[in-house]
């Protein structure tokens, strides 16, 4: 099976080429991403057929070649004999314990070049004294004291788009980095008009305390005020296709060689190298390539449910963030610039390193298990009252099993003696389940929640988005953000709040996200020093374009 993603109005020209030119799908209406939406009734039957006589791997591999997003169904052993993966050096061969070696995956960060994380094996129990040695961590930045926020004075150029790098770029600009979006009408970032305005709620939330500055990045005159760009920037963020910013004249050897104290930041969807650096996609199509689909499954071979969400997009992007305030780190301490990479898909495999490490050292052992665990049993989803309300609940040991008990009146089908243990309860699981949900049917989710957790059980109800606007703990932590954001309906629109806050530390930056050019004039000749009519000349040339009006 495989991924596909058909956004672009190129994409699905592509798309339609390779199926043979279907007469029926000819007219331009075809061509609007919510006119395809609305009828995948009839198109995913069109798709389904086309794939069938391809192959997963070299299918998809003609499909990139092609432009078009769509990527392979990958279990853990797949990935594991990769070839693009091998090529990456995703998984290295290291010691696990004494005198026993294994496939391990490498961490998704490297600087300039080198997988940085990994120093040696966990240690055994008492394998080591309790004593620190080497010099302490010392840190002095020539940023400026601190003061409100950590990050006040670092300077961010945002080249990013979609999910990643924009939301790497974000997260700085929330803790106090200056963070300009690099733009335009001819280039916008597709997140911004994909609803066919200049404005949306998933661009606003991840360009959320950012200025724009409004250049064509492919205006011969462009270079002008991108060499000042490049003098101006601590950071430099982009996810763009592989090979993108080399054509811009933006490599990092050529930024390095400008400004060498100059971090960039890159993220690509496969990574910048390997055999299939040159892929393109999003989100979805990571989860596939990447194992998560594939386990993100029920244990009848029916295939994963499947799942829209832009996972691991912002996750990436927090790994970026990271990466980059390590490097920025680094530099103070006497280091040069860096430049940090995160491969997309490996950012989602670190979460699943356990797996790929099982799987490793058991070939076969790890396969799709739907809602259990073998972290413990009962574990799973259980339905509730109302239509699609459900509970999670999550049994870790005979002491969860013990409370469980008694939130639910100890019924008499729970006194088992063979429900004592944990290798019993695993035996007899969809007896389990089946019992619990029988209960869990009668009840709210939120009920179901507050029983379980008043005896210690692990519980949760799952929310919809609007509950979770409304959640009484997430409104008195005081985690929703509500911001006043241009191009958008209402006097107000309520985004995901902060990461983190610090006892010494200000509220995080929360202001609306710009529009293409809001403040092209004034950082042009405010922060990179270009005369003001050398700016209005740009302005004329194409080269730059401005909503701000001059002094």
């Amino acid at each position: 099976k495989v991924r596909l993603v058909v956004i672009a109005p190129g994409q699905w020209r592509a798309l339609w080429e390779w199926m043979g030119s279907p007469e029926a799908f000819a007219d331009d209406y075809w061509t609007d991403f919510f006119n395809r939406l609305v009828n995948l009734d009839v198109l995913n039957p069109l798709y389904a057929e086309h794939w069938t006589t391809l192959p997963m791997v070299e299918g998809c591999r003609e499909a990139q070649r092609r432009g078009i997003v769509a990527t392979p169904l990958l279990s853990p052993a797949d990935i594991l004999t990769d070839e693009h993966f091998a090529s990456r050096g995703t998984f290295t061969t290291v010691e696990i314990s004494p005198g026993a070696e294994a496939r391990l995956l490498s961490t998704p960060i490297e600087i300039d070049g080198r997988r940085i994380g990994r120093h040696r094996r966990a240690p055994q129990l008492g394998e080591h004294d309790a004593v620190f040695e080497g010099p302490r961590f010392e840190y002095s930045s020539s940023l400026g004291p601190t003061s409100d926020l950590p990050l006040r004075g670092l300077r961010v150029a945002d080249f990013g788009h979609g999910g990643v790098g924009v939301e790497c770029a974000r997260i700085l600009a929330e803790y106090g980095a200056d963070v300009v979006k690099i733009e335009s009408h001819a280039y916008p970032d597709f997140i911004r008009t994909v609803l066919g305005t200049e404005m949306t709620a998933s661009f606003a939330s991840s360009s959320r305390n950012k200025r724009c500055l409004g250049i064509d990045l492919k205006h011969p005159e462009a270079g002008e005020i991108l060499e000042r760009l490049v003098d101006w920037a601590d950071v430099l963020v982009e996810n763009n296709s592989t090979g993108t910013m080399v054509r811009l004249g933006l490599s990092w050897e050529e930024i390095h060689q400008q400004n060498s104290s100059l971090v960039m930041v890159s993220s690509q969807l496969m990574g910048s190298r390997g055999l299939q650096a040159s892929w393109s996609g999003y989100g979805p199509t990571i989860q596939t390539t990447g194992g998560l689909s594939w386990l993100w499954a029920f244990a009848d071979d029916e295939g994963p449910p499947g799942s829209n969400a832009i996972h691991p997009d912002h996750l990436a992007g927090r790994i970026c963030a990271v990466g980059a305030v390590a490097a920025i780190i680094g530099r103070e301490r006497g280091a040069t610039g860096s430049h940090v990479e995160v491969a997309q898909v490996e950012s989602l495999m670190a979460t699943l390193a356990d797996l790929f490490l099982a799987e490793d050292l058991s070939p076969g052992s790890i396969r799709p298990r739907g809602n259990d665990s073998p972290e413990g049993a009962p574990w799973g989803v259980y339905p509730c009252a109302g239509e699609q309300r459900w509970v999670v609940i999550c049994v870790r040991d005979d002491k969860d099993w013990a409370g469980l008990q008694r939130a639910m009146g100890e019924p008499e089908w729970s006194k088992a003696p063979g429900l004592r243990n944990f290798i019993g309860r695993d035996a007899v699981r969809r007896t389990l389940d089946e019992q619990i949900s029988k209960w869990t049917a009668g009840l709210t989710p939120s009920e179901v929640q507050r029983r379980c957790q008043l005896e210690n059980v692990p519980a949760g109800r799952m929310m919809s988005t609007v509950e979770q606007l409304e959640d009484p703990h997430l409104l008195d932590r005081g985690f929703l953000a509500q911001i006043a954001q241009q191009g958008l309906v209402g006097d107000y629109t309520l985004f995901e709040g902060s990461c983190f806050t610090g006892s010494e530390m200000g509220s995080p930056r929360q202001e609306q996200a710009p529009l293409i050019g809001e403040h092209t004039r004034r950082f042009c000749v405010e922060d990179l020093g270009i005369e003001a009519n050398r700016v209005e000349a740009l302005l004329s040339s194409g080269a730059l374009e401005a909503l701000d009006e001059p002094d």
